[in-house]
């Protein structure tokens, strides 16, 4: 039997955060979502979410998703690749960036979730299958707008928490107040725990390079996004001047993108973004071109669905733990030992929590 997409629901929810977020990009009161729902003429559904800062830009892509999802309605729900080609063709016209590749996300993870239930087996086996565990870690604090003080004292709560390895943020006004705050974290921690740090694209290159040259000895694994994300040719320099490893790409794209990431040696560690490749397909399909050039690939946030495909890769390492999405799960992901362990369920292995939806409904 053929199974049809039958229907597709949308939803908005906001969930406040405790404490405002600063980063060097913006301030984060709220995490804005589009929740998607696909369902089949045979009963079975698959879910899948994209965010933005913002409830007015989270509606623009809310009604973006309604309108290219009313193109797969009819569609077989096991022809993904013809799913997505069919989204993409429609977004031609206004280009295959933005808030209408983001729209396509969630709709492209919801036909890999109802693969995978389908198939009876979780998503990281559905794609291929490596490993049953990836290692996390922390990425749900340290922001700029925390003292020293607080810095430490979160940073070692990580390390209580089982993580071996967290990342913070920098791009404050003056970067020796980065170095400093860099500098208290890795005494908070120890030697043996990895530390990343996220520019967020705050820098140009001399300050780059000045950040890199007197942040030697804090030993970081990588220096993420130091500059604006597609000035190829500085990161290019900025990658063969540092004894810090670069990690680029959470806000690419096009696989063509990342192709020239890869191809003119921008990065160390090539990071999709979920939302931004349109969804687990053009996912996949960067992590094995970054595996052509001999790099690891790490995921950005989603880490309920990025696990999966992180385990199902041999060049894949550290998922980003990210627990903004928690409170609308019925369960969260199974963490523990500093790994998210993959529950052998079917699909994504997780399920809204429909009362605690309701309280976020906007």
């Amino acid at each position: 039997m053929t199974r049809k997409i039958q229907s597709i629901r949308t939803r908005m929810v906001s969930i406040p955060l405790e404490r405002p977020l600063i980063t060097a990009t913006f301030p984060i009161t709220a995490i804005d979502t589009v929740i998607v729902d696909v369902h089949t003429n045979d009963g079975i559904s698959g879910l899948g979410w994209v965010f933005a800062f913002g409830r007015g830009r989270v509606r623009g892509i809310q009604s973006m998703i309604d309108d290219i999802g009313g193109l797969i309605v009819g569609e077989d729900a096991g022809h993904i690749q013809r799913c997505l080609q069919k989204m993409r063709n429609a977004c031609t016209f206004i280009g295959h960036s933005g808030a209408a590749i983001i729209a396509i996300s969630p709709l492209e993870t919801a036909l890999w979730d109802i693969a995978g239930k389908v198939a009876g087996v979780p998503l990281a086996q559905l794609l291929g299958g490596y490993r049953d565990a990836i290692e996390v870690y922390a990425s749900e604090g340290l922001w700029l707008n925390q003292s020293i003080d607080e810095l430490q004292v979160q940073a070692a709560s990580f390390v209580t928490r089982g993580f071996r390895g967290m990342k913070m943020r920098a791009g404050k006004p003056n970067v020796d107040d980065d170095l400093a705050r860099v500098a208290a974290v890795r005494e908070a921690i120890g030697p043996d725990v990895k530390l990343m740090v996220d520019a967020n694209q705050a820098w140009d290159v001399p300050t780059a390079l000045r950040f890199i040259r007197n942040c030697e000895e804090q030993d970081l694994l990588w220096l993420e996004e130091p500059i604006y994300h597609q000035d190829y040719a500085g990161m290019a320099r900025l990658a063969s001047q540092s004894s810090t490893p670069l990690c680029v790409g959470e806000t690419n794209y096009a696989i063509e993108d990342f192709r020239r990431l890869c191809q003119e040696g921008c990065g160390h560690f090539i990071m999709p973004d979920l939302m931004r490749t349109a969804g687990i397909s053009n996912w996949m399909k960067v992590a094995h071109l970054a595996e052509a050039f001999h790099l690891p690939i790490t995921p950005h946030l989603f880490m309920e669905v990025s696990s999966h495909q992180a385990c199902a890769l041999p060049n894949a390492v550290w998922q980003e733990h990210q627990p903004w999405w928690e409170p609308i799960w019925k369960e969260p992901v199974d963490f523990r030992d500093g790994k998210i362990h993959i529950r052998q369920r079917p699909g994504l292995g997780v399920e809204w929590n429909e009362d605690a939806i309701k309280e976020y409904l906007v």
